[in-house]
């Protein structure tokens, strides 16, 4: 395959998302299959393609996930289309092991851990020539029976992980001694399965690599790329997950016989808990809804498919669903509680949800109640005990829970995958703010907030070599150490005063929590007045990118200036709209920095009422300062040089009206501040200022596009326009803004970028900006800064400049400070000592 083919994809991908258009579809979706095509044959195509391929999926999400699930399904029609499958053979599993059986395997095991002790599944680790035909089906049945029970476990230990690896290598090897190479396959997929549900995500993608390069040589690579799909659906990897699902048809398809009933099965189920986990319900119910009735099943596959679309159910809110599942289980009563923990363990799980999330459901002894009592006695508690821990939220074993996920997750190796890889960490530190608030245990609630903040700002990509051994993380929490439990030195590493009040605000299941610190004390403020119904409504109406302000109106067929009782009107409307979002900030606070759950990341904190329903921003400075942890970092960060540098991308040489007139407004100031001035359109180098200014036009999805315009002409390459620096200033319509990304857990936006870049702080403005503004809040902010104020305060003086001007939260209120709040310019001793000199 020619390289071309996937740079061309990615360019047409990449044009379609950024310009909205599907001028390219026909093209892409000819050169998706082309890419497929040239990675399905030979393992050594793949490792050359896939990681270009799969970066230009992650990238381009919003397009390519419908270019993914188009193919997917063509494929899966060509699939089923035939509606003839062959039977699986289990003929394996009829062989029992007996007395001789382990002892013939011991000796076996440990002649090949004498010679090598890091064996790898893809070779021959074990001299198995002594061993009949019957001896290794033997064998293979007691690993597989042993696999299946061990599987009862969702939580697996880093030894059970090792020993089974080992046991795999070994079944592998002797099934494909006796021609049952596809039985291993669908084995080791219980094994994936355990890997992501104990959370070893980087361990389970490691082996998954593993896995593929096996089917390769046993030619039958089909099996190895659903296994990565299973991997990755597991996870909820979108992207991931549908490239391996069609590498995995595109192998299968090209085999003339029929096709095997279980790997249909598979791709179904397997299917099923994608669309379930990335939120895609309608899909998942379309493969459930359309299962051939050609295609044999046990009864045991059959509920488990069953079970599957409950939970589809479940994540949908599906109002019938008790009734539903209860003559549901009613019907399948004796089947089900006769199939033991495997049959029960997923049912139980799904009552204890159904229970919380539906609290009129009937779980009384002729209803759910009679099951989940049934159930639980059939499944050992401790086999649960963690996953009800999280669902209920009601245990002190949720911070263990949480710790040892924490760990786990610092194996990732790579971004891209560490927000996929967060999820369900993410989904304990949700029912941990609710359990840390209630308990008032306020250092459960920052170590929740740790990953619902968006770590990934902080997250540190991890090299690894082509070849290395699995190393599971060690879980022991004792050497977990947490620096909010100490609260004298999380309090002396803090870079806050006592007059500062500093906010940690989480969304947990349409609720709003509020932990406040002041003073050296913790608070847990009520908010009573949140309502994510009118939150999601805002959101719905583009309601913060529409606010705008206008200084003059038409009025009895001429234009007059607005008053101030007009302006004073227009904040009592946005206030009385905003109601919900009402912190309790001390009535003794200087200023008020904020910590935002990536779920809020649409709410702009300037817009943040006090208790009394007046804006923060309006009297007191507000900065969002992005994570805890990241505001523990700038406590080292260097200060501003007295003799700061500064440097303006205003490019009016493109014509641009708006531009040239903000130019004017600004042009005196620039030259009073000694700024370095680029009027072009396109840099010889990006600006390398201390603080780097950047005028230009903005659309509403620049949180997703990053793309500014100057007369109509877009800047795709921001790298090219902004280089280093401390402080950078966008005076770019919404470049303030962010949006949570569907697929992922994760926050796009222009600040997030420049300051995982090395800025200390980004102010920009949340919605439009007016180019009246600058005028006003430019030499406002410069003259604080030199006057030895924090950027905190600086951006407070000058928005209260504007205010003073237009006192409407449309124009005051636009430009919003991220990062550093504490950023100020270095205390010179000499000069100092100087102006001491002249007091009397």
């Amino acid at each position: 395959m020619d390289e071309n083919i996937i740079t061309e994809f990615n360019l047409k991908l990449t044009d379609e998302r950024l310009n909205g258009h599907h001028k390219h579809e026909d093209r892409l979706k000819d050169l998706y299959m082309q890419i497929l095509e040239g990675m399905a044959p030979e393992f050594s195509f793949y490792r050359k393609y896939v990681q270009r391929f799969l970066e230009s999926l992650e990238t381009n999400t919003e397009r390519s996930v419908s270019y993914s699930l188009t193919i997917f399904f063509d494929l899966y029609e060509k699939l089923i289309k035939t509606r003839s499958f062959s039977h699986f053979d289990l003929s394996v599993m009829d062989f029992d092991a007996d007395s001789t059986t382990l002892e013939k395997m011991k000796p076996i095991f440990e002649a090949s851990l004498t010679k090598n002790n890091q064996q790898r599944l893809s070779e021959d680790n074990f001299d198995i020539s002594a061993l009949s035909d019957d001896d290794k089906k033997r064998m293979a049945a007691l690993i597989i029976s042993k696999l299946q029970i061990d599987s009862k476990k969702i939580n697996w230990s880093e030894e059970m992980v090792d020993i089974t690896l080992m046991q795999l290598t070994f079944l592998r090897q002797i099934l494909n001694s006796v021609n049952s190479s596809e039985i291993f396959y669908h084995s080791v997929g219980l094994f994936i399965d355990r890997l992501t549900s104990s959370e070893y995500y980087q361990a389970g993608r490691d082996i998954a690599e593993e896995v593929l390069l096996s089917s390769f040589k046993d030619n039958i690579p089909e099996q190895g790329f659903f296994n990565s799909f299973r991997l990755y659906s597991n996870i909820g990897s979108v992207n991931a997950a549908l490239m391996y699902a069609n590498l995995s048809l595109i192998c299968i398809l090209e085999k003339k016989t029929a096709y095997c009933e279980k790997y249909v099965n598979e791709i179904i189920w397997q299917g099923i808990k994608l669309f379930r986990n990335v939120k895609l319900y309608p899909w998942a119910a379309k493969l459930y809804s359309e299962i051939p009735v050609e295609l044999t099943m046990r009864d045991y596959e059959r509920r488990s498919l069953d079970h599957t679309y409950f939970t589809v159910l479940l994540y949908m809110m599906e109002p019938t669903l008790p009734s539903k599942l209860l003559e549901y289980m009613n019907k399948e009563r004796e089947i089900i509680i006769g199939g033991g923990i495997n049959e029960a363990l997923p049912w139980l799980l799904t009552l204890y949800n159904i229970r919380r999330l539906y609290p009129t459901a009937d779980f009384s002894a002729v209803g759910l109640g009679f099951y989940l009592n049934i159930f639980e006695m059939i499944v050992p508690a401790d086999t649960i005990k963690k996953y009800k821990d999280i669902i209920e939220a009601d245990s002190e074993d949720l911070k263990k829970h949480l710790k040892e996920s924490l760990i786990k997750l610092n194996e990732t190796r790579n971004t891209e995958d560490f927000v996929y890889d967060n999820e369900s960490a993410i989904k304990m530190s949700n029912r941990l703010v609710e359990y840390s608030t209630k308990k008032k245990d306020a250092p459960a609630f920052l170590l929740s907030m740790m990953l619902k903040s968006d770590y990934s700002i902080l997250f540190k990509p991890k090299q690894s070599k082509e070849i290395a051994p699995l190393i599971l993380p060690d879980t022991n929490i004792e050497r977990f150490n947490v620096l909010y439990e100490d609260y004298e030195r999380f309090s002396n590493a803090l870079p806050i005063t006592l007059k500062t009040s500093l906010n940690w605000i989480a969304l947990s299941e349409g609720n709003l929590f509020q932990l406040q610190l002041f003073n050296n004390e913790y608070f847990f403020p009520n908010l009573k007045y949140w309502n994510f119904t009118s939150y999601k409504k805002l959101l719905n109406t583009d309601y913060f990118s529409d606010l705008k302000f206008d200084d003059a109106i038409k009025d009895k067929g001429g234009v007059r200036l607005v008053s101030p009782e007009e302006f004073e009107e227009e904040e009592n409307g946005i206030a009385n709209q905003l109601n919900i979002a009402k912190l309790e900030i001390d009535d003794k606070a200087e200023e008020v920095f904020i910590v935002k759950d990536m779920e809020l990341s649409n709410f702009p904190h300037n817009l943040f009422l006090n208790d009394k329903g007046n804006f923060i921003g309006k009297s007191l400075p507000i900065t969002n300062v992005l994570s805890t942890e990241w505001l523990l970092q700038t406590k080292a960060a260097e200060p501003l040089k007295d003799d700061f540098s500064k440097s303006i991308w205003i490019p009016i040489e493109s014509g641009d009206y708006a531009l040239n007139y903000l130019y004017g407004n600004i042009e005196q100031v620039l030259k009073d501040h000694l700024f370095e001035v680029h009027q072009e359109v396109n840099l010889e180098k990006p600006l390398s200022s201390d603080i780097n200014i950047v005028c230009s036009h903005g659309a509403k999805n620049i949180s997703e596009t990053q793309i500014m315009f100057q007369e109509d002409n877009p800047t795709y390459d921001l790298d090219s326009i902004i280089g280093k620096g401390k402080i950078l200033i966008f005076f770019v319509c919404y470049s303030g803004s962010m949006k949570t990304e569907f697929f992922r857990s994760n926050v796009t936006s222009l600040i997030k970028r420049f300051i995982a870049q090395g800025y200390e702080a980004v102010i920009a403005p949340f919605w439009a900006l007016d180019v009246t503004i600058p005028r006003y809040w430019l030499p406002e902010f410069l003259s604080s800064l030199k006057a030895g104020h924090t950027i905190s305060q600086a951006t407070f003086n000058a928005n209260k400049k504007v205010y003073l001007k237009y006192p409407t939260p449309a124009a005051w209120a636009c430009l919003h400070l991220y990062g550093n709040p504490n950023l100020k310019i270095e205390i010179n001793s000499d000069k100092i000592a100087k102006s001491t000199n002249n007091i009397i």
